[in-house]
C-alpha cells in the first residue's frame, strides 16, 4: 500500500513538472528563473520599474542590446554579454548594465572614480576618451529570480544617479 502511494504521489509530482515546464514559458526563463539576455523579460522589468523602455538594436559584434531612461536625464544601456551561437539561436548568459559620463563641469573625475571604486564593489567606473564609464555585469548562468534582477537593475539606476550627482551637482 505505502509502495502504491509512494508511486502515485511521484507520479502525480512527475505530472505536475512536465505540466508546468512545457507550453508557453518564455525563452530564458526555466522554473522562474531567467537564465540569459530575454529582452521581453528585461522591458517588463524596466517598465515596473517606472523607467521608460527607448530602443533595442544589435551591437557591431552582435550583441543585443537595449537602451533605457531612468528619469529626465539619466540614461543606461541592458546589453546581452557571454553570447553563444548566431541569429535567432543566440544565447547571452550574461547582462551588461553600463552608461557613459561626458567629462563636462567642475568635478574631479579622477576622485569621484576612485571614490566609487573602492566602495562599489560590484561595478566598475573607469576613464573613456571622453569622460566615465559606469558598468555592473550580472551573470545568468543558472538563472536569476526576476525579483533578483530587478533589484539589481534598481540598484545601478540607484548608484547611477548618486554619481551623477556628485559629477555634476
Amino acid at each position: 500500500m505505502v509502495r502504491g502511494l509512494v508511486a502515485g504521489v511521484a507520479a502525480s509530482l512527475l505530472l505536475g513538472a512536465c505540466a508546468t515546464t512545457t507550453g508557453s514559458a518564455p525563452i530564458g526563463d526555466s522554473g522562474g528563473l531567467i537564465d540569459r539576455y530575454d529582452e521581453a523579460a528585461l522591458r517588463s522589468i524596466v517598465q515596473e520599474l517606472g523607467y521608460s523602455f527607448v530602443d533595442s538594436d544589435v551591437s557591431g559584434s552582435g550583441k543585443p542590446f537595449m537602451t533605457v531612461e531612468a528619469g529626465d536625464e539619466l540614461s543606461f544601456r541592458i546589453m546581452g554579454e557571454s553570447c553563444e551561437g548566431e541569429g535567432d539561436a543566440k544565447v547571452c548568459a550574461g547582462v551588461q548594465l553600463s552608461t557613459q559620463f561626458g567629462e563636462t563641469g567642475d568635478a574631479d573625475f579622477d576622485a569621484v572614480m576612485a571614490a566609487a571604486n573602492r566602495t562599489l564593489r560590484p561595478a566598475k567606473l573607469f576613464r573613456i576618451d571622453s569622460g566615465l564609464a559606469y558598468e555592473r555585469y550580472l551573470i545568468m548562468d543558472g538563472g536569476v529570480s526576476r525579483e533578483n534582477l530587478k533589484t539589481n537593475i534598481s540598484v545601478f539606476v540607484e548608484v547611477l544617479e548618486a554619481i551623477s550627482g556628485q559629477l555634476f551637482g
